[in-house]
């Protein structure tokens, strides 16, 4: 299997998000599966890349040809594609996926977690999409989607879509298992 995994790569990023990373990118390759990822070796993106690679994993990474440039992609053990720009970077990601885990992070990755959740809503993947609350770091997330089921903009049944958990283990049990995958689209009565 390919999760992609979508992340922060801020060199500020401290604990207890640093050691989810690494221990998913560690579960991750241990369980045979392709860790594919944004291509950063900084933030949570080495975390996860450089934990997957210890233990002999298999990585790719899909970065653009700028971050190259300034020297944040990850050493030669991974293999990289290198793009032109955001978009081309994000279906790359999409792509490549078989899954999804969306650890915490800032804009970037509250965006590719919008999209794929959006993607599936719409019914064009039925792919897993998990969402590692360490820390409880997406509670607030999680009370906006709840906010927006009782204001009428998102189905309940779409709570489904994703699933959450604060185990770096349980988020690859959950890839594995299909998580969400049997949620309706938008577009599917609800059953």
């Amino acid at each position: 299997m390919r999760i992609t995994v979508y992340c922060g790569s801020s060199r500020r990023s401290g604990e207890p998000f640093v050691s989810a990373a690494a221990a998913l990118g560690n579960e991750i390759a241990r369980r045979g599966h392709v860790l594919v990822y944004g291509g950063a070796r900084i933030g949570l993106m080495g975390a996860v890349a450089d934990a997957a690679l210890a233990v002999g994993g298999d990585v790719q990474g899909v970065i653009l040809r700028d971050f190259i440039d300034r020297g944040d992609v990850h050493h030669p053990g991974v293999e990289m594609e290198s793009v032109d720009d955001m978009r081309a970077r994000k279906a790359g990601l999409d792509g490549h996926a078989d899954a999804f885990i969306t650890l915490p992070g800032g804009l970037g990755t509250l965006e590719e977690l919008s999209e794929m959740l959006s993607f599936r809503q719409l019914g064009f993947h039925r792919r897993p999409i998990v969402l590692l609350n360490t820390d409880g770091y997406f509670d607030p997330l999680l009370d906006w989607i709840e906010r927006a089921i009782d204001a009428g903009f998102v189905r309940p049944e779409h709570r489904a879509l994703m699933a959450v958990t604060d185990d770096p283990v349980r988020a690859v049990t959950l890839c594995e298992t299909g998580a969400g995958s049997e949620a309706p689209s938008k577009f599917q009565p609800a059953t």
